[in-house]
């Protein structure tokens, strides 16, 4: 916020001997181990390689600005099989950098080259603003040229109170970021005031909750070794302090999701995730915002994805 690290954010890398204590041979369905990372890159990871060859037996996915490390290091990725990576490349030349600041267009496209043609798989996905749509058409080819294998475009949810999004660095303002001309916001779809949150229609309107993530049989590990049902509660931590006191309603206890303290196994069948987290789906004793805001089934961003989310 305001373009300086937040107070509350604990900024750490997940211990590899953590990752390496995870009962991967137990767990006989799992199929995909995706790096993405709430509030940092996965490539700063100093001890990324060594994660990597822990999960050979699982298809890998990186998501990163991919701005990071040298043209050998992406060559040697490449010849790994099970691995993808998403290059999260939000436009073409001085566009992509207006919102991945402090990021280099021109070495991110050196990098994929090195990763694409050492084999590797690769796929980009491209957030659309007001100052990229143009570019569009121009990025389809460009994908084709380089060899992606897919290119998705998406939609940022920075506009759900204003369709204007302020950028800061060290508390001075920089510019805007703006929406899309086709970007439909849950905002403008629920009618709800400009500058407003819209938890009144959601709290009026909502639905069932469902957890998506439940439902795909997916589940978050967090920096600091902390376990969530998805990436959306893991990042509240930081958040606002109402989330914050929230959560630690539900949980009581993060000694019981920290994997610094407790085998995995012994996390996902304690009663945060056994009652208390099912039970608050159920509006017991309450709700999460979050697990409103995304997983209900009226108006929550994951079921109303298609219509607010898609890209011509």
């Amino acid at each position: 916020m305001l373009g300086n690290v937040h107070k509350d954010l604990n900024v750490t890398h997940l211990d590899v001997n953590v990752i390496k204590n995870l009962p991967i041979e137990g767990l006989i369905n799992l199929k995909k181990v995706t790096f993405c990372g709430n509030f940092g890159d996965p490539l700063m990871h100093p001890d990324l390689n060594e994660i990597v060859d822990f999960f050979q037996a699982q298809q890998i996915t990186i998501s990163t600005n991919a701005s990071l490390r040298s043209k050998q290091w992406w060559s040697e990725l490449g010849t790994n099989k099970n691995v993808t990576v998403t290059f999260c490349i939000d436009g073409i030349g001085k566009e992509h950098e207006f919102y991945r600041r402090n990021t280099s267009y021109k070495k991110i496209i050196e990098n994929a080259k090195s990763f694409i043609e050492a084999g590797g798989t690769a796929r980009w996905q491209f957030i659309v603003f007001k100052h990229n749509e143009h570019q569009i058409s121009e990025a389809k080819e460009l994908s084709r040229q380089l060899g992606f294998e897919i290119i998705e475009f998406i939609y940022s949810d920075r506009f759900d109170t204003d369709d204007k999004w302020k950028v800061y660095e060290n508390n001075k303002y920089l510019y805007d970021l703006e929406k899309p001309a086709k970007q439909i916001t849950l905002k403008s779809h629920l009618n709800s005031k400009p500058g407003e949150k819209y938890w009144k229609e959601l709290n009026e309107n909502k639905g069932p909750i469902s957890c998506v993530w439940s439902e795909q049989r997916k589940l978050y590990i967090h920096s600091d070794g902390t376990v969530y049902p998805c990436c959306l509660l893991g990042s509240v931590r930081a958040g606002k302090n109402i989330e914050k006191l929230m959560l630690k309603k539900l949980i009581k206890d993060y000694k019981q999701i920290d994997l610094y303290k407790k085998d995995l196994i012994s996390i996902i069948t304690s009663d945060v995730f056994k009652k208390a987290l099912p039970d608050s789906f159920k509006e017991k004793p309450f709700s999460h915002p979050v697990c409103i805001e995304f997983c209900n089934k009226a108006t929550g961003k994951y079921y109303t994805s298609d219509l607010l989310k898609s890209v011509n």
